[in-house]
């Protein structure tokens, strides 16, 4: 009996989230996935929608829609490596250069710029690579150029606003883990005579490798599912498969069933990545 009553603070403390959760997560999801089964969403009065796999047959069918697609994946993987190799040095320089008593402000100046809205960082990145933008009015000034260039709604526009919203989502996990890396690891391997790129590649990122997987993860997801800086810094060249999302869904036509298609096929292969980085950088046992 006395067990059963301590069960039931446990229970109400847990009420909330797992309620969270359901509705707010696992709802939308499953409700995407319903649709996605059907051939009308929503349907017209008296109208029955019957199930369906047209939705997912037509993503395999239409050459423009895969094109996109693989423009996603690409672009994810690329902005995935470009965060790495610029947080990486950052995260480095944090968690082993830095005094203890001053690795909190030195983080809040580098989470500061993203304490502003994501949508006033993408129209700031737009007005800086505008033709009357500070780049080009430097490259003007200093005769680099006559004309300006066409920075915006091409790949080096959408690459930068792509780094930008994902910067946070790597740098953290890479300072964590290195953060609560044991410096006598490196200091023993110095006395050893290994020279620095050693310590790098044999110690520091085997040592990091779960805040590594963590921080490519969370960027490749944020990624492959970014809407807002293709939809405002991309062009046409540049489509993503998120917007040809939002396409089916802003349409006036029927075409909610096939948005939820891709939407979960996009779901599924994100999830299928994240995977894969999450188990290769999983421990493995020691061999005795």
């Amino acid at each position: 009996m006395t067990g059963s009553i301590r069960l039931v603070p446990r229970l109400l403390f847990l009420a909330v989230p797992v309620a969270w959760i359901a509705v707010a997560n696992l709802g939308p999801l499953v409700e995407m996935l319903r649709i996605s089964l059907l051939d009308a969403y929503p349907p017209r009065a008296g109208e029955i929608p019957h199930w369906s796999l047209g939705g997912y047959a037509a993503f395999f069918e239409g050459a423009s829609y895969q094109t996109a697609f693989g423009r996603s994946l690409v672009l994810s993987a690329a902005t995935t490596i470009a965060a790495l190799l610029i947080c990486f040095p950052l995260a480095y320089h944090v968690a082993f250069n830095v005094r203890p008593e001053r690795k909190a402000a030195r983080l809040m100046l580098l989470v500061a710029p993203f304490w502003t809205s994501e949508i006033i960082r993408i129209f700031g990145i737009g007005l800086l690579l505008s033709n009357r933008g500070a780049v080009n009015t430097l490259l003007r000034a200093i005769g680099m150029i006559d004309a300006p260039l066409g920075l915006l709604y091409g790949p080096l526009s959408l690459g930068l606003g792509m780094v930008s919203i994902a910067f946070l989502a790597m740098l953290l996990p890479l300072f964590a883990a290195l953060d609560r890396m044991p410096r006598e690891w490196l200091e023993a391997a110095t006395d050893l005579g290994a020279r620095p790129w050693q310590r790098l590649l044999t110690i520091t990122l085997p040592a990091s490798a779960s805040g590594i997987a963590a921080g490519c993860a969370l960027v490749f997801l944020l990624s492959l599912g970014a809407y807002a800086v293709p939809a405002r810094l991309g062009g046409a060249d540049t489509t993503v498969f998120a917007d040809v999302i939002g396409g089916f869904f802003n349409s006036a036509a029927n075409r909610w069933p096939l948005g939820a298609a891709f939407s979960v096929i996009l779901l599924v292969s994100g999830g299928a990545v994240a995977a894969l980085m999450m188990a290769v950088a999983r421990p493995r046992p020691a061999i005795a």
